[in-house]
């Protein structure tokens, strides 16, 4: 780790890294719990260990600021991709060795999957660094980029007799999702061309907060995969369900309404590629479908 000239050699530098190394791992510690306890139905044990986790991170922040003082990006990356590539040929190779002569098979498989997540890693970096070398940009845009999360409460004239949201209704707020995502990653208007696979998992109330976690899962030339998970939660108990999934295609256009370029999709974990090649799939059925029939199409 790179040290501020102001701190090298200081006894200092070192209470900084070893409490770095603390807080970093508390980190962890408090999000793993958080995790278990809301599993467990434990909503308030899990909003506190959450937060704690946050401060611990912001700690680990702080100290990591004192430490590194004015950091270059550049020289960051090439530090990064060279470590990126020790981890995975050497620590990761060797702990799955250790892992899998003591007969623990699972934890092996868990360091060959974070090796490939390491050379992912490096050659993400490496792209990067050469693109800042020459004064440039990735072309493409990450899946957070422009994912989004939304929240509305659903009125009783979107409703049936029984109180139960219609279908359409959150079809149509679903669709108003999936168009912000896709003109987030494209920077362009969009239309939507196809919806798949709508699952609806559990009734929607009247009075319910509806939350939407919308996300692009794959991106063609000119269409997009967004994919939108849909969660209900019950404002006076608290209790959350999950209520529907979908997979909407929204077309890029341009000002004249023709499809327009979308920027490629940068996929960086392995849910994210493994999300992408099921999005791929769908694209390439669709694609032969309509080449069988002799129609155009998303």
């Amino acid at each position: 780790m790179t040290t501020s000239p102001l701190l090298q050699g200081s006894r200092t530098a070192d209470a900084l890294k070893q409490m770095i190394a603390n807080e970093s791992e508390s980190f962890q510690r408090y999000s793993y719990y958080a995790e278990l306890a809301k599993k467990a139905g434990l909503e308030q044990t899990a909003d506190v260990l959450t937060a704690t986790a946050r401060n611990e991170g912001e700690h680990a922040h702080r100290g990591l600021a004192f430490l590194l003082g004015k950091a270059d990006a550049s020289r960051f990356l090439d530090n990064a991709a060279e470590r990126e590539k020790r981890e995975r040929t050497e620590s990761f190779a060797d702990f799955e060795g250790i892992a899998r002569a003591e007969g623990f098979g699972e934890i092996a498989d868990y360091f060959a999957e974070v090796m490939k997540a390491a050379e992912r890693q490096e050659y993400m970096v490496r792209l990067l660094r050469d693109a800042l070398s020459h004064g440039q940009t990735l072309e493409g845009r990450t899946v957070s980029y422009s994912a989004v999360d939304m929240a509305q409460v659903l009125l009783p004239d979107q409703s049936n007799a029984a109180g139960y949201v219609h279908g359409g209704e959150l079809m149509k707020v679903m669709d108003n999702a999936a168009w912000v995502v896709a003109c987030r990653h494209s920077r362009k208007n969009g239309v939507t061309a196809n919806v798949e696979e709508m699952n609806f998992h559990s009734r929607v109330k009247v009075g319910d907060l509806v939350l939407m976690h919308a996300r692009i899962i794959y991106a063609g030339r000119t269409s997009m995969e967004v994919r939108i998970d849909v969660e209900t939660e019950d404002l006076f108990s608290g209790r959350k369900v999950k209520a529907l999934t979908a997979y909407f295609t929204v077309v890029a256009i341009d000002a004249y309404g023709n499809p327009a370029s979308v920027p490629p999709l940068i996929v960086s974990t392995k849910e994210e590629e493994d999300l992408f090649a099921e999005g791929k799939a769908r694209y390439e059925a669709r694609k032969k479908l309509r080449q069988s029939k002799g129609t155009k199409g998303a």
